[in-house]
């Protein structure tokens, strides 16, 4: 996030981040979809590191990324500090855009 920010502001771009914020309802199915894949994903990948598989345990532990709220916090405070602007959308980042 830092070096593609400084190379973007380089450049003479001026950026503004836009953060999810709750899901709507509907998407409610669609994210138990992603989370039981992900679930899947992870039992993949600890299966291929006890066989010592490690292409496909590289292939299945990039399908299982966790961002998780602190990671999230820690990109807005560096952009803040970056003096970047970050909106937090009330809902989806694409619909607030």
């Amino acid at each position: 996030l830092f070096y593609r920010t400084v190379r973007i502001l380089e450049a003479g771009i001026k950026p503004v981040y836009v953060f999810d914020g709750k899901p709507p309802q509907f998407k409610s199915e669609e994210l138990k979809k992603r989370t039981e894949a992900k679930r899947l994903a992870q039992e993949m990948a600890d299966k291929a590191k006890e066989e010592g598989d490690a292409e496909a345990y590289e292939r299945y532990s990039r399908r299982v990324n966790k961002v998780t709220p602190e990671m999230t916090a820690q990109c807005k405070k560096l952009l803040q500090l970056m003096g970047v602007p970050i909106v937090e959308a009330p809902c989806e980042a694409e619909a607030q855009c």
